[in-house]
Order: structure tokens, then C-alpha cells, then sequence
């Protein structure tokens, strides 16, 4: 089984979680009142990374917060899968990755695709 590595970024969690749906990656599922995402088709895990931390806020000795955390925007999730998936601009190549799939590489993600060129 071949297995790809999807890295994507969206507007928000509400937003990344209808668009992996949308895209047959899991569906929430209801059984004895228990409501729970499930791996649906070819899915092999999905990690909701969240926001990620572009610049690490300072703290002092005690904890106490001096500078805050600046994230980059969007919500992240972390896709694998034995399907090929297409999450178009939310797709992202990562020069240095916030997680990595045990076993695997940390930038281990598909390969963009490269562009067409345009006939003249």
C-alpha cells in the first residue's frame, strides 16, 4: 500500500474539518450517543496540529507570560492516506514542519505539483 503524507492549512478548524470531510478523508459518526470522527476510504490517520507557532513567546522564571506567541494564520491538519487526495491552495510544503508521522520524514508530505505551462 502506497501511503502519502498531506500537510494543509485552512481558515479555521470548522472550515479544515467540512473540507476533510468534503473530501471522503473521515465522517463523524454517532453510536450510543458517543459522537466521533472515523477514518474513512483510504485514511490512515488525520492530526489537528492546530495553529502553529511562528515566533515562540518569552516567558520568566516564574512562568509568567512577557511576550506572546505570534502564530502563522490558518488551522493545520495532518493527512494519511493510501488515496489521492487534492486540497488545492490549502495544501501546503512546509520548509520546516511543526510534526511528522512516526517512521516517516518530517517533510515527507506529497510533492506539489508543478505547474502547467502555458502555450504561446
Amino acid at each position: 500500500m502506497d501511503l502519502k503524507i498531506y500537510k494543509t492549512n485552512f481558515a479555521d478548524e470548522a472550515v479544515g474539518k467540512a473540507a476533510l470531510v468534503a473530501a471522503g478523508v473521515w465522517a463523524e459518526v454517532t453510536e450510543e450517543g458517543v459522537t466521533q470522527m472515523v477514518y474513512t476510504n483510504g485514511t490512515r490517520a488525520v492530526v489537528n496540529i492546530g495553529k502553529v507557532v511562528e515566533i515562540p513567546g518569552t516567558y520568566g522564571p516564574d512562568g509568567h507570560e512577557i511576550t506572546p506567541p505570534v502564530y502563522y494564520p490558518g488551522w493545520c491538519y495532518d493527512i494519511m492516506s493510501s488515496d489521492t487526495l487534492d486540497f488545492g491552495t490549502n495544501e501546503v510544503y512546509p520548509t520546516a514542519p511543526a510534526h511528522g508521522f512516526l517512521g516517516w520524514p518530517i517533510t515527507a508530505e506529497v510533492e506539489p505539483t508543478p505547474p502547467e505551462e502555458e502555450e504561446e
